[in-house]
């Protein structure tokens, strides 16, 4: 009896063993095809609109072979930081395309010209730096105007410090930040430190900035904007997209744009 319980257990053990070497070597496969697949994208991307530096990509969910058998990848997100953008400067963008028929070669590729999306998101950050530049300030500082904490949360108002290029010392304001129609509007509303003797409208013209957001690399105008993290963010969405490697570039839609204006 004792011998068969031993039996069992080497049995059990090595069963197990099997398993997770299987497992294991499923897992070394399946990031190989994304890692791949990725690294294609990458470079087709860059290459497509003339970046320095390739964006990083993440193809597929968590098991990447499942769009084998799905015929779609879940999620594709491809992020691009200090992109330089003709008038506006340096940004950071994220495009993020939902549920993408693919076939067998376009998963193993990475190749995405010619699939559709049913969702195509794109985010523009301008962070203190950014919008500093805009507004000629170079010691702008952007913040939650309650939450002062590193993550903030999402609101709609920005705290703005900074010196304007003709004061020696800085000012704080209060701003909002709105979408009218396709144009940004970030606009002063409330004094909170000044040097002694100015007023709301002695400084609003320094911390005022409106832009067509068209001018924009988005996927349409923007339809959201708000402060989080320390930075403005600008949000388009579009659905059902046709896409193509240029489209999944932070530079592909100012000339779009500007073909429909």
């Amino acid at each position: 009896m004792e011998k068969s319980r031993k039996r069992l257990v080497t049995i059990a053990a090595s069963t197990i063993g099997a398993v997770a070497v299987a497992g294991g070597a499923f897992w070394i496969v399946d990031a190989s095809i994304a890692a791949h697949a990725e690294r294609n994208l990458s470079k087709a991307v860059a290459e497509s609109a003339d970046l320095e530096n390739d964006p990083r990509v993440f193809l597929g969910s968590s098991i990447y072979s499942t769009a084998f058998f799905t015929g779609k990848l879940d999620s594709v997100s491809i992020d691009m930081l200090d992109v330089e953008i003709p008038g506006v400067g340096m940004v950071n963008a994220r495009t993020e395309v939902e549920s993408v028929e693919v076939s067998r070669d376009q998963i193993l590729s990475g190749d995405l010209d010619g699939t559709t999306a049913e969702t195509f998101t794109r985010t523009l950050r301008m962070d203190g730096v950014a919008i500093g530049a805009q507004l000629g300030i170079t010691d702008l500082d952007i913040s939650h105007p309650i939450d002062i904490s590193p993550s903030g949360g999402i609101t709609s108002e920005a705290l703005l410090t900074g010196t304007p290029p003709d004061m020696e010392d800085p000012v704080s304001v209060l701003v909002t930040l709105r979408l009218v129609g396709s144009e940004f509007q970030m606009l002063p509303y409330e004094l909170i430190d000044a040097p002694s003797g100015l007023t709301l409208d002695d400084v609003a013209p320094d911390f005022t900035w409106k832009i067509d957001t068209l001018q924009l690399p988005l996927a349409d105008r923007a339809m959201a904007v708000y402060l989080s993290g320390g930075s403005v963010h600008f949000q388009s969405e579009a659905r059902n997209v046709q896409l193509t490697t240029r489209e999944l570039s932070p530079l592909a839609a100012p000339e779009e744009n500007s073909d429909e204006s």
